[in-house]
């Protein structure tokens, strides 16, 4: 079923807002204008297996835990992430699957040669209605590439 345009273009504006607010460390904001407190949230290798940091893995099934380690994580890092156009497929009327194609670069503040990496992949997301407003309910990001710079 197709997505209409008033749909995605909130859909749209959101995602945008969430790349901004995790580049920032606005991650309470994130969470109050983006994200359902019960989203879950998955995040994969090339290869398919989860990815991991630290003997972490990264798989959440609330909107806070998922939030507290990204947060923590990026205290120290500069990042950014630019999201493509969204391909949407509307499953029923609260609900909206969207794939986003993502380029994403991070690394440590301060430092122009230490731990930088270049990434790639896709976002596989599921939008639930709230009244007037979307959010996310589910999160898979699929990385395609990734190439450490130093």
């Amino acid at each position: 079923m197709s997505v209409s345009p008033e749909v995605a273009a909130i859909i749209t504006r959101k995602k945008q807002h969430y790349c901004r607010l995790a580049d920032t460390n606005q991650w309470p904001k994130l969470l109050e204008t983006v994200v359902l407190p019960e989203a879950k949230y998955e995040f994969y290798q090339s290869n398919g297996e989860l990815m991991n940091h630290e003997g972490i893995q990264y798989a959440w099934s609330t909107s806070a835990d998922w939030a507290k380690f990204f947060s923590d994580l990026f205290t120290n890092l500069q990042v950014i992430h630019v999201a493509g156009p969204g391909d949407f497929e509307q499953i029923n009327p609260d609900e909206v699957k969207a794939i986003w194609g993502v380029i994403y670069h991070a690394g440590k503040k301060g430092s122009d040669t230490e731990w930088h990496h270049t990434g790639g992949g896709h976002y596989y997301e599921t939008w639930k209605r709230k009244g007037d407003d979307w959010f996310i309910s589910h999160l898979r990001f699929e990385r395609t590439y990734f190439k450490p710079l130093a």
